[in-house]
């Protein structure tokens, strides 16, 4: 196949634009094609990525062969009073398409980078809205090359996780609709836009929320300021000074962002007890 590489330099595909390369490199063009491919390459590991939104990959690549949508799969339609979206579409796309739509409550996705798949995933949200309030089925494939269908009660959203287990590749996203204003959409959009652009960085090389919060009492970046690891830096990695749960990329190796990520959880488990998660996936081989 012409969508498969060998040697694929990962760095392009990775938000801090680091990483080695992938031994194999997949990206489908539509459904038939990843469901041959999977049937095809039973055994195979595999690792599905978004827009690389959250992800750092490591400094010596990856063995496993990487899974990356192609553009069937970034399509977005309504149909019988349901948004049908493809999972490699952006959440911003989603919230644009929404709007445009005259379709409210999708506001907060204009605020979240990434793909609307990857969103699911991890319920991503922001400003008192999740995925969870949005989804009412997900489509996928696992890695036999099977469909596979998962109600909202079923995918069991919880903060930041759900039990999507990782042998399903999600393909498609069925929406609710919830019609509105088109001008109060978009003057609530506009509204959430400007506060992220106040409180979080922007055009620099990140990886996004670096650590979940604890609890919905607990800050991440309350816990890495108060051990003082906001003022770290290790080699080319430090947090950002707009907000100090933003790790910010200026060199050439993964390495210094891993480092710097192990020992923020440890100053905050020596100093509080707590053990802080990374949001941010890190991917291949130390």
């Amino acid at each position: 196949m012409s969508n498969i590489k060998l040697n694929y330099n990962l760095s392009k595909n990775s938000w801090f634009g680091l990483g080695g390369a992938a031994k194999k490199y997949f990206s489908p063009s539509n459904e038939e094609e990843l469901i041959d491919y999977l049937k095809n390459n039973l055994g195979e590991k595999l690792i599905t990525i978004g827009s690389g939104s959250n992800i750092l990959f490591r400094d010596k690549g990856c063995l496993e062969t990487i899974i990356k949508l192609g553009k069937e799969f970034q399509k977005i339609e309504i149909k019988n009073e349901k948004i049908y979206c493809g999972a490699a579409a952006l959440k911003s796309q989603l919230s644009k398409f929404a709007y445009e739509n005259s379709i409210k409550n999708y506001e907060f996705l204009s605020c979240i980078p990434g793909t609307v798949g990857g969103g699911v995933i991890m319920n991503a949200g922001c400003f008192n809205f999740e995925f969870r309030d949005i989804v009412i089925e997900v489509e996928g494939i696992n890695k036999k090359g099977d469909k596979i269908y998962m109600q909202n009660k079923e995918i069991e959203f919880d903060y930041r996780q759900t039990k999507i287990s990782e042998d399903i590749i999600i393909t498609k996203i069925i929406f609710k609709v919830f019609k509105g204003d088109k001008n109060l959409i978009l003057e609530k959009t506009e509204k959430l836009k400007n506060k992220k652009s106040i409180s979080q960085p922007s055009k620099i090389k990140t990886g996004g929320s670096t650590f979940k919060n604890p609890n919905f009492s607990l800050k991440a970046w309350e816990l890495i300021k108060k051990t003082g690891c906001d003022k770290k830096i290790i080699g080319n990695a430090k947090f950002s000074e707009s907000h100090c749960n933003f790790i910010e990329n200026n060199g050439t190796s993964s390495k210094d962002v891993e480092d710097l990520i192990h020992f923020t959880i440890s100053e905050v488990r020596k100093k509080f007890n707590i053990t802080l998660e990374p949001e941010i996936k890190i991917i291949g081989e130390k």
